[in-house]
């Protein structure tokens, strides 16, 4: 192989190279450095869709202690200190939860999938999407 086509393809090599060590940080590896402060204090059991479950303290959305969802037309926040258990069913790109309040009511709500629930585990912070939640037992 002559000189320059040489040269020439160890400079393509060298460059595949350094665009593939570049791929590395493709994936999601955000560290959770720190939660939101709640309004009120929760400890929650979660199980996520893994069926994964944790004990999680100072659980809320984005610091507030409601679960929000839309119920018919009407966007609602449902206040944790009602809520017995809630079980999340993602179905396509919908996602509905089951509330079973602590007067015995049950209703079923839906919930934007991207709702973002924040807590503290005993290992460290948690940031948990409601999509991969499936249980939360209050």
């Amino acid at each position: 192989m002559p000189a320059p086509r040489r040269l020439l393809a160890l400079a393509a090599v060298l460059l595949l190279s350094l665009a593939c060590m570049g791929m590395g940080g493709l994936g999601e590896t955000e560290v959770i450095s720190k939660i939101p402060q709640p309004d009120r204090p929760f400890t929650v059991t979660v199980i996520d869709v893994t069926d994964t479950s944790f004990s999680v303290s100072d659980f809320s959305v984005d610091g507030q202690t409601i679960v929000p969802a839309d119920m018919g037309k009407a966007r609602i926040g449902i206040d944790f200190a009602k809520v017995k258990d809630v079980l999340f069913l993602q179905q396509g790109d919908a996602l509905t939860a089951t509330v079973a309040f602590l007067d015995g009511e049950v209703k079923t709500v839906d919930v934007v999938p991207n709702t973002v629930f924040y807590g503290r585990t005993k290992w460290g912070l948690m940031r948990l999407l409601a999509k991969d939640i499936k249980e939360l037992h209050f």
